[in-house]
């Protein structure tokens, strides 16, 4: 065999891999409270520990507007998550108190997380 020839078959048993791979990924992925088709798939953020309140303005003393349940994904308001600085909260009642908070779609909306609540990533 030629090594053109092998490095096809690499290829070939990568990308098989690669999807295989991928496809359970998505199957294990949680269910998302999105809204329309403008909402990025690029990014968003989740909790396996605990509900999240998702807010009006980036406060708790904002009106609270919906709740993310544990295991739940919320896309980012845009590419890249944005987050902005805002009233301060805890998570626990152990942790630190913390102010960043992202923009979330809910609902088709620009909504708010708190920052420290939630993990971020890259979401489908």
């Amino acid at each position: 065999m030629n090594k053109i020839t092998r490095l096809a078959m690499v290829g070939i048993a990568s990308v098989g891999l690669m999807a295989t791979m991928n496809s359970g990924a998505s199957a294990a992925a949680p269910e998302t409270n999105a809204g329309p088709a403008a909402v990025q798939d690029w990014g968003g953020g989740w909790s396996d520990v605990r509900d999240v309140s998702i807010r009006e303005k980036p406060s708790t003393t904002a009106r609270k507007v919906g709740t993310l349940k544990k295991g739940k994904i919320v896309k980012c308001w845009v590419a890249g998550c944005s987050a902005v600085d805002g009233g301060n909260y805890k998570c626990t009642s152990s942790s630190p108190t913390e102010n960043r908070w992202h923009e979330v779609n809910w609902g088709g909306k620009k909504r708010y997380a708190a920052t420290r609540c939630l993990e971020w990533g890259r979401v489908a």
